[in-house]
This record gives C-alpha cells, sequence and structure tokens, in this order.
C-alpha cells in the first residue's frame, strides 16, 4: 500500500535496497511473472487477502451466497497459505466475509444493497464453514490464519442500520474466535478499519481494543478522519499508539498510500517509538 501505483519492480528494487519486511497485498494488480516476483524477493515477505490477483478479478467473500464465489475465495485463501509456507511466513490473512456479493468495482464506494433485512445467521454459517474448510491446510502446513476486520462505514449501513460486513465491530470478530475455537484462528486487526466502523456503529474504538486484545495475533496500522478508510500517514497523534505496549510481540504492518522512502522511515520510527517492536 505505501507504494500503492508504483510498478512491481520498482517497488521490490526499493525495498531490497532498504531491505523493507514486505506485505503483497490487494494493490498489487495481475501479473503473469508475480510468482516469480514473489519467490524472487530476498527479504521477509507476508501474502495478504487477495494476493496474488488472478487473471479475471473476483470480490474475495467467504461468507458469499454464491457457491461459485465462495468456492473461488475457498481456493484462493488456500493457495494464499501455500504460498506463505514457501515464503516461510507464520500466517496468512483474509478479510472477513460479507453479506452481499459486490462487484471489484464496487469496493471503496457506497456498496448496493437489497431493501430487505439481512439474514445474518445465513451469511455467518457459511463464513463460519469456509473458515472451518481452511483450516485443516492451515494444520498440516503449520501456518495461522487470521481473519481482518471489516470496515462499515456510515454509506454502507443499510435502511435498517444493518451492516453487510461481517467482523466490523468487537462483537463477531469474538464470537468467530470463540464458536471456532481453533489455536491456529486469530485476528489481524486493522486500526483504521476499527476507527470508521467504531464512528458507524457507534461503539468505542478504545474499548473495542481492549475487548479483542487477547486474540489479536497481527495488526495493520494506518489513520483516517474517522468517515472513510482512506489510509492515512501515521503522524505524533495517532489514535492507537497508547495501545501499542499490549502488543509487543506480534507483526504490525505500516498500510498507508503511496508514501516516499523517507516518509516509511519516519512512520515506522513513530510505531517503535510507541513500542519497541518490529514493523512490516
Amino acid at each position: 500500500m505505501a507504494f500503492y501505483g508504483t510498478d512491481p519492480l520498482t517497488m521490490l528494487t526499493q525495498s531490497k535496497a532498504e531491505k523493507f519486511s514486505l506485505e503483497f497485498s490487494s494493490a498489487l494488480p495481475y501479473r503473469e511473472d508475480m510468482e516469480s516476483l514473489f519467490n524472487e524477493y530476498p527479504c521477509p515477505k507476508l501474502v495478504h487477502n487477495y494476493f496474488p490477483a488472478p487473471a479475471i478479478p473476483f470480490v474475495l467473500n467467504l461468507a458469499s451466497g454464491d457457491p461459485l464465489v465462495r468456492t473461488q475465495s475457498i481456493e484462493h485463501v488456500l493457495k494464499g497459505l501455500r504460498w506463505s509456507k514457501k515464503a516461510n511466513a507464520s500466517f496468512y490473512c483474509a478479510h472477513a466475509g460479507f453479506c452481499i456479493d459486490p462487484k471489484p468495482e464496487d469496493l471503496g464506494q457506497k456498496l448496493q444493497q437489497s431493501t430487505d433485512k439481512i439474514d445474518r445467521k445465513k451469511y455467518w454459517s457459511l463464513f463460519l464453514d469456509s473458515i472451518r474448510t481452511i483450516l485443516p491446510l492451515a494444520d498440516a502446513l503449520e501456518i495461522d490464519f487470521y481473519i481482518e476486520n471489516n470496515v462499515t462505514a456510515k454509506m454502507n449501513l443499510n435502511m435498517h442500520g444493518e451492516s453487510p460486513l461481517l467482523c466490523s465491530g468487537p462483537s463477531e470478530m469474538l464470537q468467530v474466535i470463540k464458536e471456532i475455537n481453533h489455536p491456529r484462528l486469530g485476528i489481524l486487526l486493522d486500526t483504521a478499519h476499527l476507527k470508521v466502523s467504531a464512528n458507524a456503529l457507534g461503539f468505542s474504538a478504545e474499548e473495542a481494543v481492549k475487548t479483542v486484545a487477547p486474540y489479536v495475533r497481527a495488526i495493520h496500522h494506518s489513520d483516517n478522519e474517522g468517515e472513510l478508510d482512506n489510509n492515512q500517514p501515521i503522524e505524533s497523534d495517532y489514535w492507537f499508539a497508547q495501545f501499542m505496549p499490549l502488543f509487543s510481540n506480534i507483526p504490525h504492518v505500516l498500510e498507508v498510500k503511496k508514501q516516499s522512502i523517507t516518509a516509511i522511515k519516519n512512520q515506522i520510527a513513530k510505531l517503535k517509538a510507541a513500542q519497541k517492536t518490529d514493523v512490516a
């Protein structure tokens, strides 16, 4: 994300020179040679969510009511686990599921929804079934599987005040961990997602952090004004800095939009100052 819009070869060359650990994620478009580029990157690396992007785009949705989309999503996650193993990463993460099936071009926009109330139990059951299908491979590969909290902006609450995105708030984040009850399942906490969702759904982001902290195994860091997830830089007043001491021995990923090398280093320094830990 910090290299958004940069040619992958340039990104990899710059990152190699700086010895950055990299998270390969959804921002990287499809390339036929992506696997070789990924495998040849010599520094520590992570595979995240919709990486590697397929030739024909789709929305990864582990709660999809469309069996084809859900099967495609599960297969993508299994591939992510295999790539993570080859990269010697300790985990792979995917976003929590959706109660709708948006198109790729809809993401980041106001989502089109039915006027009906959401049958949340239906989509929750599909989501849990997908996770249970994935975890045997995670066990076999000895790779953890994490679920990232979704972001719910006010514009995406339906006419009944419901969010179509699972695990935007702390209650569902806890619920998925407790219902699955598997040692390899954890939470990747996206602090920017949590800030926007708290504003839309009316809960305290600070109290949510305290609630889910025992199950958080990795963290994405960026900031915003509380309305949209726009991956703004980490500044001196970063709201999550106060909680860094709670998470001293887990991976931290800087997920801000295109930044200079100097800006990236400055933000890593801010996070390290808040808590003495490595930042990817």
